[in-house]
């Protein structure tokens, strides 16, 4: 395993084309293949295959020119023709709100391009949140 610069390139590559609307990164970018999963903040964004590759242009295209993204923390590393990466994006939003998501994804060397095969965000809550006082101390 070895850091990645072009993998953290990619990664970034993506939060900047959100801020513009460049669809164009996820052409570049996202694998066609019917195993491309996305699993989104929302409930509902479990996603496989090509509603996958829609909802990353879909969101790209309604996102761009609304939010700014700050990566607080950004790392890649790949082992031959996988990479993976995470990043800490600091979501703007445009009523003055700021979203900090987790964000963690794995790519694969498809034909000298890496193509997103798997994305994963999330918003943290703490365990009390969410389940109560079960990770308590007794």
């Amino acid at each position: 395993m070895e850091s990645s610069r072009e993998i953290r390139e990619v990664i970034a590559g993506w939060f900047e084309a959100v801020v513009r609307g460049d669809v164009g990164w996820r052409d570049r970018h996202v694998s066609r293949d019917a195993d491309l999963r996305i699993i989104g903040t929302d409930p509902d964004e479990w996603l496989k295959g090509e509603p996958a590759f829609a909802f990353l242009r879909d969101e790209a295209a309604n996102v761009g020119g609304k939010v700014k993204v700050v990566l607080r923390e950004l790392e890649g590393f790949r082992e031959g023709n996988v990479g993976w990466g995470v990043a800490i994006p600091e979501i703007s939003l445009p009523d003055g709100g700021r979203v900090v998501p987790r964000w963690s994804a794995v790519f694969r060397l498809e034909a000298g391009a890496w193509k997103l095969v798997q994305l994963h965000a999330s918003v943290a809550v703490s365990n009390e949140a969410a389940f109560g006082d079960i990770f308590s101390p007794a």
